[in-house]
């Protein structure tokens, strides 16, 4: 379990969050959503340690988490291949262990292994998210955010991705998504937490649950 509890954070005079408490469960596919604005991405940024709060704690009993951004960002000098090397590096991964688990992962997300002979800032938009997939899977994580984890992939690649999270998942994994697609979240999501303004609006399990129409369920919880 990871649990996220009193979570405020303030910009200035902007209360991007405001008392944030939700659990994440492990072993689950949970979705994080919210309009524009509302403090998912602020809330990820605490959680991963790259922003510190005003108050509230982070709290959890996984061991190594993985990230991939809504636009990843890459050193413009390293390759991919240099790229994946430093990573594993930086784990104390073997580098034939990494080598491994980079090649099953780039079968299941569909990318071309001949790409890692050339640099990440230059890919495709598509082929730099699959690239930060990659990167953080390679360190074999336990705990995978991803902040919109769709957004420039074509429709085979979504697919790619999302039976890539349900695999993750039903091996152990914990999955944390922040996304504005909720038709995906709908068929993807084991549970849903919805912020509203900097405040959780509410959260509830799709998971063996009657049918939630969750387009709805957002829009009841946000547009109050």
């Amino acid at each position: 379990m990871i649990r996220i509890r009193g979570l405020k954070k303030s910009y200035g005079k902007l209360n991007a969050l405001n008392g944030v408490d939700f659990n994440i469960r492990r072993g689950r596919i949970t979705a994080y959503l919210g309009a524009n604005g509302a403090g998912k991405t602020t809330t990820i940024k605490i959680m991963l340690g790259l922003l510190r709060q005003d108050s509230g704690s982070v709290e959890g009993d996984y061991l190594r988490s993985g990230y991939v951004p809504d636009q990843p960002r890459f050193f413009a000098w390293l390759t991919g291949d240099r790229l994946l090397q430093l990573t594993a590096e930086a784990y104390g991964l073997p580098a034939a262990q990494a080598r491994a688990t980079f090649e099953r992962y780039a079968r299941d997300l569909r990318f071309d292994p001949r790409d890692l002979d050339r640099k990440p800032w230059i890919y495709s938009r598509g082929n730099a998210k699959k690239m930060a997939y990659l990167q953080s899977l390679v360190i074999e994580p336990d705990f995978l955010i991803a902040d919109e984890p769709f957004s420039a992939l074509d429709p085979p690649s979504i697919k790619a991705v999302r039976d890539m999270f349900r695999e993750f998942r039903d091996g152990g994994g914990t999955v944390f998504l922040s996304s504005h697609m909720l038709a995906e979240m709908e068929r993807l999501a084991d549970d849903v937490v919805v912020i509203r303004k900097g405040e959780i609006a509410g959260s509830f399990s799709l998971a063996g649950a009657a049918v939630i129409d969750l387009e709805r369920e957002f829009l009841r919880l946000t547009e109050n």
